[in-house]
């Protein structure tokens, strides 16, 4: 066994001989497991062996080599081997994982949810900039794009003018495309459509902007240039409320009246065709028309419908150029005495708005001897604000598109006292250019809000905008509310209105020179791509 024995020459620097050490340790196995056979000399004694002198270094050497040896290759082992967890009573750690990011159903569904609320967000971020109130589409002329209606269950919108341009006239397309852009929800034309026997090729121009046209007659009836029953037939009754007719008339047309809307209707229009030659209806007082007028004014307050709107082609106080009330004294009278809202007309191609008219004890009739009568008006509108049921105002909007007529504005026509803004061909009240276009209403249970939208002649683009500086336009606004006061809104915004433009008023606080006003006037000198805020008035 002595010839067996390895000698350990202590560690080696470098690589481990795991062979030799391998070899070491199963001589050291064999000799151990010799321990105790015959050739060797045990002396047996409880719980314990004892190895004879010679041989019990040796082996305990040899043991010891071997678990030495052991140890190393263990230790050589456990250097290869990744450290996956710690080991106790050393020092080494375990590397730090990190953490696969893992995409849960809740995360996911997060995602889902904010991925869906920005493109709502940007849905109703491009209809608001498309179709929000007071937004002005590029193009009034393109009808590719939807038509939308500035209406809803509590207001809606109409404009109105009458004396248009034929067929191609620029001037009159272009305001009907105008009401189309700010939303109007229809558009009263009011008498003499086009000047045209083309009765079709008129209303099929107005009618691709505006498909809800809804007229009355003017001279269309009788003068050789057109006639009423082809207008009727080219452009019929477009609206979902029922229309009825006027007792022997062929109602549409002629006259009739409607409520708007259908449903809880917020006021009942009752058009008529007073002072026409080719149409010779009988409004004088207690004539059937006239009594039907009166029935129709009443029914709609006895029914709760807050607002009476009457549309007439020809007026009946002006300071135009054609003549004392054609419309005719009586049904004029009658109108104010039933203290109806508005009366909406044309036939003198000027604009005018008047006061606040009543019938009463010291005005039993009002401009019926052609001379200005101060008790017959109720309120001045000089501010621009009206009171409901204080009484009639008048608009004269005969600046369609056909021409203009010269009006008296230096106190030569006394008619000129019952108006608060005026203008015409050759003289306004505000000193700005003249202009054909329509007047935008709005009307809500408590309030009628109205604005007037014009051009300068030939100031219309080939896409519908009109091109003149909105600043130097005449430009008129009231409103007629049941509240105790109204106040401006600035949000809202238009071409035409100056935020700080001086109120429509008499003639006497404005230069009387036609020379100075009208088109002859330079214009404020504003930049033409400054559009000033629109006040529209409200209830308080």
């Amino acid at each position: 066994m002595k010839g067996m024995a390895a000698t350990y020459e202590g560690p080696r620097a470098g690589r481990v001989d795991f062979r030799g050490r391998a070899r070491a340790l199963a001589r050291a196995t064999r000799k151990f497991g010799a321990l105790g056979s015959s050739g060797d000399s045990v002396e047996a004694r409880p719980w314990a062996v004892r190895v004879k002198p010679d041989s019990d270094k040796e082996l305990l050497e040899e043991l010891r080599k071997a678990l030495t040896w052991m140890k190393a290759l263990e230790g050589g082992q456990v250097d290869r081997t990744p450290k996956q967890a710690s080991i106790a009573g050393s020092d080494i750690k375990e590397p730090r994982r990190i953490p696969r990011k893992r995409h849960g159903s809740a995360t996911l569904r997060r995602r889902a949810v904010a991925v869906l609320a920005l493109s709502l967000l940007i849905a109703v971020s491009a209809g608001w900039v498309l179709f929000q109130k007071g937004a002005v589409q590029k193009n009034p002329f393109d009808t590719s794009r939807p038509r939308w209606k500035d209406e809803s269950a509590t207001h809606f919108t109409f404009a109105a003018a009458g004396d248009f341009g034929g067929p191609g006239n620029n001037d009159s397309l272009g305001l009907v495309g105008r009401a189309r852009t700010a939303g109007m929800s229809f558009f009263l034309a009011l008498g003499d459509l086009g000047y045209t026997t083309s009765a079709s090729g008129w209303c099929t121009q107005m009618k691709r902007l505006v498909p809800e046209i809804v007229i009355i007659a003017g001279d269309d009836g009788s003068n050789a240039d057109g006639n009423m029953s082809q207008y009727v037939a080219s452009c019929p009754y477009p609206l979902s409320s029922p229309m009825v007719a006027g007792k022997g008339t062929p109602g549409y047309g002629y006259e009739y009246y409607f409520d708007y809307p259908r449903e809880k209707p917020l006021a009942r229009f009752i058009l008529l065709s007073a002072g026409l030659s080719g149409v010779d209806y009988n409004y004088s007082r207690k004539s059937p028309h006239t009594e039907w007028v009166e029935d129709k004014v009443a029914s709609a307050r006895d029914a709760g419908i807050p607002w009476v709107i009457a549309g007439v082609h020809k007026e009946c106080i002006t300071v135009g150029n054609d003549g004392h009330c054609p419309m005719g004294q009586d049904l004029f009278d009658e109108l104010v005495e039933a203290h109806v809202d508005l009366i909406l007309v044309g036939h003198d191609h000027v604009y005018e708005r008047s006061k606040q008219l009543r019938v009463s004890s010291s005005c039993e009739s009002v401009n019926s001897t052609n001379q200005f009568e101060p008790s017959c008006v109720a309120a001045s509108g000089t501010q621009g604000v009206y009171a409901k049921g204080e009484g009639t105002i008048v608009v004269v909007q005969g600046v369609g598109g056909r021409s203009f007529d010269n009006v008296a504005i230096d106190g030569s026509n006394q008619a000129m006292g019952y108006f608060d803004a005026v203008m015409g061909a050759n003289a306004n009240t505000q000193g700005r250019l003249s202009g054909f276009g329509s007047v935008f209403y709005e009307v809500t249970a408590d309030s009628i809000g109205a604005k007037t939208d014009f051009c300068p002649p030939d100031s219309t683009g080939t896409d519908g905008r009109c091109t003149s500086n909105p600043g130097a336009v005449f430009a008129d606004q009231f409103a007629i509310s049941t509240g105790t006061g109204l106040e401006p809104m600035s949000d809202t915004r238009a071409s035409g209105i100056l935020p700080d433009a001086p109120p429509a008023s008499s003639a006497s606080s404005f230069p009387q020179d036609p020379n100075q006003n009208g088109l002859d006037q330079p214009g404020i000198p504003l930049s033409r791509d400054e559009e000033p805020p629109l006040r529209v008035w409200t209830a308080r």
